[in-house]
């Protein structure tokens, strides 16, 4: 199991889990790009698989 967390002005926040890694990299790149905020995917031990921010979806889209 995969846990997307969005960083908020407190810290981490849990919002969705998912079965697979890439699943769960797809909707914290989705949701970074349509909120601009920062989210990472963790696994079952809190290991921080990605992270996601909105210049790397920039980069990766090709965008300025």
């Amino acid at each position: 199991m995969f846990t997307i967390e969005c960083l908020h002005e407190q810290g981490w926040r849990s919002e969705m889990s998912f079965q697979t890694e890439f699943k769960a990299f797809l909707h914290a790149r989705t949701k970074c790009m349509a909120t601009g905020r920062t989210y990472r995917v963790i696994d079952r031990e809190s290991v921080v698989a990605c992270l996601v921010t909105l210049d790397s979806c920039r980069q990766h889209f090709g965008a300025r």
